[in-house]
């Protein structure tokens, strides 16, 4: 009896095993991603505004010379300390003193850059009566208010910069040499327009291109580099009767900044989403987002994607190109080209030359995605979300050039297809 009841259990086991193996098997992932819950939608764009903003140089490491990209550099300027980093400090004007036999002089920059052809490389001093000739308010377009540097400045000396004269170190980095010393006369003449700086206090060189305009890009490093411009003097210092110093002193760069005519906004550029750091152009997308309004407190996005084409860009093969995006803080009055830099004394009432205050992007939500097949796909689930949710109050976003970028590189983008993808947990 006992063996009867084990039988007719195994029996059991046995049958159940059988029917759970001809049921259909759950596959848990459907249940999660079942089609219902994935939903599409497209968000149409309303406006799109070409503005210009003050530009943005990067890590402003470098000064620049040279016609590059429709971009012509006129000068830099470089104000340098006025005392130097030697124990005791000695001023500038110190080195004039009776006692002081100022021998010879060099002002000298640092490049990573060779040239295929050779420049004339002139060195000024600026001779305006200003104390500081540097302003944060000094842009690249309009300089009526400021000091005209060209006609306020004397040549000290010039370099013929040839491309034999380069022979990097083992830093990747030469030296450019511009010599100041009593044979050649132009000692003088670094003593009364650059030392004296009771007569001209700005102690600010002008670096320009004396002949014909270089048509390829020669850099120098800047102020903002470790390797920035540096000025040794040598002179003699008559301690007494009996004891004269044979030294030099060392002074560094203290301000410097590119003055250079961006390429000009042409009506092309009107036509596209149009990104340029040096010309400070940029650009706003307004989106119709009432289906996030309609859309219930669950819905989640994801796999959002804005995605631009390249219509036009000024880049080499070789170069990369990274777009920032990012959503506004205040909301966007006129939908017309605006720029701070037009003069708009003559224009009227023209609502293409009204300035408008710079827009400001939010911190919350901003993203860098680099340019790769001529294309630009960018994420946006979570500025959707983040509008859906209350976080962000207008539905626009700023598009502009990353400072990773040359300033002197353009492109023109085509918004090319919208991707929202929401689901329901």
């Amino acid at each position: 009896m006992i063996r009867f009841i084990l039988n007719t259990k195994k029996l059991l086991i046995i049958m159940i095993f059988i029917i759970s193996c001809s049921e259909e098997t759950i596959i848990y992932g459907e249940i999660e991603n079942k089609d219902s819950t994935i939903q599409t939608a497209s968000l149409p764009q309303t406006n799109v505004k070409l503005f210009q903003s003050f530009p943005l140089f990067g890590t402003e490491d470098k000064l620049y010379f040279g016609s590059f990209k429709e971009s012509e550099n006129l000068y830099s300027l470089v104000q340098m300390t006025l005392f130097s980093g030697n124990i005791p400090p000695v001023s500038l004007v110190d080195l004039l003193a009776e006692s002081i036999q100022v021998d010879s002089a060099m002002v000298f920059f640092e490049t990573q850059d060779t040239l295929n052809t050779g420049f004339g490389l002139g060195l000024y001093s600026v001779t305006s009566e200003e104390d500081n000739v540097f302003s944060d308010s000094l842009n690249f377009y309009n300089q009526n208010d400021f000091v005209d540097f060209e006609s306020n400045s004397f040549l000290l000396n010039e370099i013929n910069l040839t491309p034999d004269y380069f022979t990097q170190n083992s830093t990747g980095l030469d030296s450019v040499k511009i010599m100041f010393t009593e044979e050649d006369g132009s000692l003088d003449n670094f003593k009364k327009y650059f030392l004296d700086t009771d007569t001209y206090p700005a102690r600010t060189f002008m670096l320009k291109d004396t002949g014909s305009m270089l048509d390829e890009l020669f850099s120098i490093q800047s102020n903002e580099s470790v390797n920035g411009p540096k000025m040794r003097v040598w002179y003699k210092e008559i301690i007494d009767e009996q004891t004269t110093l044979d030294t030099f002193i060392t002074f560094f760069s203290q301000k410097d900044i590119n003055v250079f005519r961006p390429p000009a906004i042409n009506d092309n550029d009107f036509n596209y989403i149009s990104l340029n750091s040096g010309s400070g152009l940029s650009s706003i997308i307004e989106f119709d987002l009432n289906l996030l309004d309609n859309l219930s407190r669950n819905e989640l996005f994801k796999n959002s994607n804005l995605v631009f084409d390249v219509e036009y860009s000024n880049l080499l093969d070789e170069e990369d190109f990274y777009v920032i995006i990012s959503a506004i803080q205040d909301p966007v009055q006129n939908w017309s080209f605006t720029s701070p830099f037009i003069d708009t004394s003559d224009e009227g009432e023209d609502p293409l030359y009204e300035v408008e205050t710079n827009y400001t992007g939010d911190s919350r939500f901003i993203v860098s995605r680099k340019i790769e097949d001529n294309q630009v796909r960018i994420p946006i689930h979570d500025f959707l979300q983040g509008y859906k949710n209350g976080l962000f109050q207008h539905n626009e976003l700023m598009i502009y050039s990353s400072p990773v970028n040359s300033p002197f590189d353009k492109v023109n983008l085509n918004l090319n297809a919208i991707e929202v993808m929401y689901v329901e947990p």
